[in-house]
């Protein structure tokens, strides 16, 4: 559950990346001679490899639950995958151990599945999964991108919403209750909306994509309905909001799904004191890269900042969430500090180390960083800058988030938003 299951397919994207870079170890490793295949065994692939199969069998488990929960007849399916994944987990270990003519024997022999404290397992054990009976005949389930309610028929269920600046689909699926196949009809209300299947029989579990002809969608806020039938008249409405703004907004960050996402890096304007400068440290942190000061050891700065343009569309109160690697008191004093403000209001000044309870240390250490929030009263919808400013140097900034009230539950937050050139 680190990893969400149904918001921004966060589950999904981690798995697939790792499964990816595994896929790219394999194909070097092909190429290469037998004499070096064992230092590269034990430097690449193993590593990748590894790192895939475990992110693997924790989705997959995690899957398999609320697949169960749904009533699915493919969790068992998944719980067949998580085991036969745990086996493999162990023979990749066992690989390691025998590779040049056993020299790293016992290698990787610490349990690494299991942790519920900072002390390891006896033994490796393999993430809790799920069974349940499932019926001879068919029924017809269906849930939704963003949601964990899946649907028996007649309830209305709804999608994120499509719109014109991600021009990113949002997917239903339709999924068996039973064993026997069985076959689905969609229909949907507007004939500006695309869908990847309009019909089709289903074993197990069918992803459909829903996205929209954007050169065809109405200017404006819009819902469109899509009607989904099974077997025994049973019938599903999935509501799809669809958002194609009247007006282009001027350049910067739009907000879609009531939130803006930034990656540090992508700042509008960098202003810095005299003798400092901004760094950019590409690959650190938790997705893209991050932002910190230069010279490390300088005194606070006077008016050192990045903005970052940006639109909203209501007025109100938004929360900032400031990203951060988690960076230990490096001078002394209260802690080091950073501030946010939007336009030109006032900055709010937080210290990053003002909570020094366990509880605040163990989530930091957990999460590999510091996440700060800070509340803002925007006083009119449109164009705004948000500004990040540089107080102590030492602060590293990984990603900023501005939740407007869309913002779902994810471990690394919403994917980054769509930016007007």
């Amino acid at each position: 559950s680190t990893y969400s299951l149904v918001d921004y397919r966060e589950a999904e994207t981690v798995a697939s990346d790792f499964r990816e870079i595994a896929r790219r170890a394999s194909a070097i490793d092909a190429t290469l001679p037998l004499a070096k295949r064992d230092a590269f065994f034990e430097l690449v692939m193993y590593p990748a490899a590894a790192a895939s199969v475990v992110t693997d069998l924790q989705v997959i488990a995690g899957r398999n639950r609320l697949y169960a929960a749904q009533g699915r007849a493919s969790a068992n399916a998944l719980a067949m995958q998580a085991s036969e994944l745990f086996t493999y987990d162990a023979a990749l270990a066992h690989s390691y151990q025998a590779r040049a003519g056993g020299k790293w024997d016992e290698m990787m022999s610490q349990t690494h599945l299991g942790y519920t404290a900072w002390y390891d397992p006896p033994r490796n054990i393999m993430p809790a999964v799920s069974r349940i009976q499932v019926p001879d005949a068919p029924e017809m389930g269906v849930a939704v991108e963003g949601s964990e309610v899946a649907s028996r028929g007649g309830m209305r269920l709804s999608l994120p919403a499509l719109d014109a600046f991600e021009k990113r689909t949002r997917y239903v699926e339709v999924f068996n209750r039973g064993e026997a196949r069985f076959h689905f009809t969609v229909a949907a209300s507007e004939p500006w909306i695309t869908l990847s299947a309009e019909e089709g029989d289903v074993g197990a579990d069918k992803r459909i994509e829903v996205g929209a002809r954007w050169d065809q969608v109405p200017r404006g806020i819009q819902q469109a309905t899509l009607t989904i039938s099974g077997p025994g008249e049973r019938k599903v409405t999935v509501i799809v909001p669809v958002v194609n703004r009247e007006t282009t907004p001027p350049p910067g960050f739009v907000e879609t799904g009531g939130v803006v996402s930034i990656e540090a890096e992508h700042y509008s304007r960098a202003v810095a004191a005299p003798g400092r400068e901004w760094l950019r440290v590409p690959d650190l942190g938790r997705t893209l890269g991050a932002m910190t000061t230069l010279p490390v050891d300088a005194p606070p700065a006077d008016g050192m900042r990045l903005e970052y343009a940006m639109n909203l569309y209501d007025a109100g109160m938004v929360a900032v969430h400031a990203i951060l690697a988690p960076t230990q008191k490096i001078q002394p004093g209260p802690g080091l500090r950073y501030a946010i403000s939007f336009d030109d209001e006032p900055p709010q000044v937080v210290n990053v180390h003002a909570d020094e309870s366990r509880e605040h240390w163990s989530r930091t250490v957990l999460d590999g960083v510091t996440e700060l929030t800070t509340r803002h009263v925007v006083a009119k919808p449109g164009p705004h800058v948000l500004k990040y400013w540089a107080l102590d140097p030492g602060v590293v900034l990984e990603k900023l988030v501005v939740d407007a009230g869309g913002m779902k539950p994810s471990y690394l937050g919403p994917p980054e938003s769509p930016r007007v050139p």
